[in-house]
């Protein structure tokens, strides 16, 4: 029952392969089917822009390995060139652990990506509505999800921003309590400006003003955001009605001087504005900080706070890395024991045959009553017999080596070597927290 993990990441594969690899939905939904009706009989597919991982439990009958999965993901994309190079793969253990940082957020290229876990939710509920995922993959994945939420919930691993953007609206977020009730203008609506309104967004901030040296960029953007836009020319009018200002061009040039700052802070009944500079080089004369009632702060300001909170994430890394461990012991706990519970049911199966066969035997012999009580005496004396073996057996899913030993003499002792198992196990055993899981 090897699981494998097959796929491109950021630790693979060049940024350039990465994005044109990526899956959307319909088309998980498509390979998945494909899947299940071939090379096997449980599949799961993450995709993200950092990654695409195939996930999967072959068919007993089918031969596969990790190169025809390879083939698999490759074609699903005929017209990229994807090298061997560029594949990972990972079988059983691995593959495991593997998903398991994955949901920790310790694989991620942004260390405590708050995003992984719910995308991970999110494709694991298509692999159910596809019928994809089973036994094993359900089980993996219920671990899986929990890993991810006890990081949050016990770690410090995705607290504090780590990007420039996100460290100006969490900046302004201290300034001001009611940020969600402020004005924000933002200047240049290049990537970093579109992301930094997405931030401020995402804390509840509803009115906007955009500037663009190209207006049309701003007038494409400003209906996602109900924004107002004004002429770039003319952007200084638009300080005055500004809580938040966000400069975030390539401008080799100063945009924003003193005197600009000077005559906008006249008249605004000494309500404070708050000047983030994200730009390089800077679009606002330092001197524009003296100002009273003017909070000023430059790229290197906030680098700072984003460098603090990289290196606080860092300090959780033994924490949530020992989380990791830790479940991935008690999956495996509960993955070798589907070694031995084709065993365990045969010696039931074929004491319980024993039992009933002698039962008949003696059926006629003695009263109805007398009967039941011969047959419950034999069924207890039945379970206090194998308890003790079964019991051994289960202790021992720590040690799959000598798991397998035992499990092989048990066969041999109780001559079920003729007997075909039945490793269809259909138990699923979510994680015992005594948390939601996330399914």
């Amino acid at each position: 029952m090897t699981i494998y993990a097959v796929g491109i990441n950021h630790h693979t594969a060049p940024v350039e392969i990465r994005e044109r690899f990526a899956l959307s939905d319909d088309e998980i939904s498509t390979a998945l089917r494909t899947l299940h009706d071939g090379i096997l009989k449980e599949a799961f597919i993450l995709s993200t822009c950092n990654r695409t991982e195939l996930y999967g439990v072959p068919h007993d009958d089918v031969e596969t390995d990790g190169y025809v999965l390879q083939d698999f993901l490759r074609n699903l994309k005929p017209e990229i060139k994807v090298e061997d190079k560029y594949f990972f793969k990972y079988f059983t253990c691995g593959a495991a652990s593997h998903l398991f940082n994955v949901a920790a957020s310790i694989d991620s290229q942004v260390l405590g990506d708050v995003q992984i876990l719910k995308q991970i939710k999110d494709a694991y509920e298509l692999s159910l509505k596809e019928g994809a995922s089973d036994t094993i993959l359900n089980t993996l994945l219920h671990y899986a999800l929990r890993v991810g939420k006890r990081v949050r919930a016990e770690t410090s691993l995705g607290i504090g921003a780590i990007s420039i953007s996100y460290a100006a609206v969490q900046l302004a977020g201290r300034i001001f309590d009611n940020i969600h009730q402020k004005r924000v203008f933002l200047i240049g609506m290049g990537e970093t400006g579109l992301l930094t309104a997405r931030h401020f967004a995402d804390r509840g901030v509803r009115k906007f003003i955009f500037a663009n040296r190209t207006r049309k960029r701003a007038e494409e953007i400003a209906p996602k955001f109900e924004a107002e836009v004004v002429d770039f020319s003319v952007f200084p009018d638009a300080l005055r009605e500004a809580d938040v200002v966000v400069t975030a061009t390539s401008s080799p040039d100063i945009l924003i001087t003193r005197s600009m700052i000077k005559s906008c802070m006249k008249g605004r009944y000494n309500r404070p504005l708050l000047v983030l500079d994200i730009s390089v080089p800077r679009n606002v004369d330092p001197a524009a900080g003296s100002v009273g009632n003017v909070f000023l702060n430059d790229i290197d300001a906030l680098q700072g706070i984003v460098d603090h909170n990289i290196s606080k994430r860092r300090e959780e890394l033994p924490k949530a890395g020992a989380i990791v461990t830790e479940e991935l012991m008690r999956f495996f706990v509960w993955y070798n024991s589907l070694e031995a519970t084709p065993t365990i049911q045969k010696i039931r199966e074929k004491f319980e045959r024993v039992r009933q066969n002698e039962l008949e035997r003696f059926r006629h012999r003695i009263d109805e009553k007398s009967f039941e009580a011969v047959e419950l005496l034999t069924h207890r004396i039945l379970q206090k017999i194998l308890h003790p073996t079964m019991r051994s057996l289960r202790t021992q899913t720590h040690d799959v080596t000598s798991l397998n030993m035992t499990v092989q003499v048990l066969r041999e002792v109780f001559d079920l070597n003729d007997e075909a198992p039945d490793t269809d196990d259909k138990h699923v055993e979510e994680p015992s927290s005594g948390e939601d899981n996330d399914q």
